[in-house]
């Protein structure tokens, strides 16, 4: 059988009531010749009851049952470890595609090596899959259909502290582009920011497609307000992490000004925060070690 041209990677974690619609999003595609790997962490097999019967009738669904629980990560690099399509597109387990998604994106790919990466404007839902207002890190970013290099829309982001190219959801890569692990940026490996991280890598010297079209759904609820804070605290460290590692290395953000100028931005929003959460850190919730080398390093290149 040869392999497909896409691998849709679905990881999942007790999601019965959003999942079966993620799945029902993916195998609506126009475009048909794909693969959907679903990668399940959860704690029983509630998940893959409600989606046995689809699974059984379409030979390109697999459910594989991921071994680790440690961390969303690993769930993602276990469905990633199993993909075998020429292109990656992530399908969270409570987001939605665009039924024109891989007709719109794969084209550009397949045309155009110089692009690393399409992405899209994502239209946010709430549980009910009703439409949403913008955040300010969702706009589109631009008026039309655009090509941007990818140094100008990675350093975009680092300024910004804001993920323009949009959650794994929404854009697709080469597989055969991702020679590190998914996360992994400046010799680093990055938990919360694992896709901005994968961004900085696969965009850096080549093109970006931004698509102004809503081709993914980005769906905010409940269920995910556990550990919210502290995945904060961690968020904020790691963009510390990222801004420092891009610039210490060449890679983005080489004026001074403007890095010493984002770096305080940075700093003075961090601390504050910190502080707020310190009750939560000492009691073990998150590793105290990578705050405190990231606010070294931040305020060593801030007062040299």
């Amino acid at each position: 059988m040869p392999f497909p041209t896409v691998s849709i990677l679905i990881p999942t974690h007790n999601r019965p009531d959003y999942l079966p619609l993620a799945l029902q999003s993916a195998l609506a595609q126009s475009f048909g010749d794909f693969e959907i790997v679903i990668s399940d962490n959860g704690h029983s097999d509630e998940s893959l009851d409600l989606l046995r019967p689809t699974v059984a009738a379409d030979p390109r669904i697999r459910h594989l049952r991921c071994p680790s629980r440690n961390h969303y990560l690993d769930n993602w690099l276990h469905a990633l470890s199993h993909a075998r399509g020429d292109y990656i597109a992530f399908l969270m387990d409570d987001d939605l595609f665009h039924p024109e998604k891989l007709a719109r994106m794969v084209p550009l790919l397949q045309s155009h090596p110089e692009v690393a990466l399409v992405t899209s404007y994502r239209q946010l839902i709430n549980g009910r899959g009703q439409f949403l207002p913008d955040l300010p890190e969702t706009k589109p970013l631009f008026g039309d259909d655009a090509v941007v290099s990818g140094h100008s829309l990675g350093e975009r982001m680092l300024l910004s502290g804001a993920n323009v190219v949009g959650e794994p959801t929404t854009a697709m890569f080469r597989r055969r582009d991702l020679s590190a692990s998914f996360g992994f940026f400046a010799g680093r490996q990055y938990q919360v920011l694992s896709d901005v991280a994968t961004w900085l890598r696969l965009i850096q010297g080549r093109r970006v497609v931004v698509l102004r079209e809503a081709l993914s759904y980005f769906r905010l609820h409940g269920g995910q307000d556990q550990r919210r804070s502290l995945q904060a605290v961690q968020a904020n460290v790691e963009w510390l992490d990222l801004l420092i590692d891009s610039h210490d290395q060449g890679l983005y953000v080489q004026d001074v000004e403007a890095f010493r100028r984002t770096l305080k931005a940075q700093l003075d929003a961090l601390v504050p925060f910190l502080t707020k959460e310190a009750e939560a850190i000492r009691s073990g919730a998150c590793h105290i070690e990578p705050i405190q080398s990231a606010l070294r390093r931040g305020f060593d290149r801030l007062f040299h």
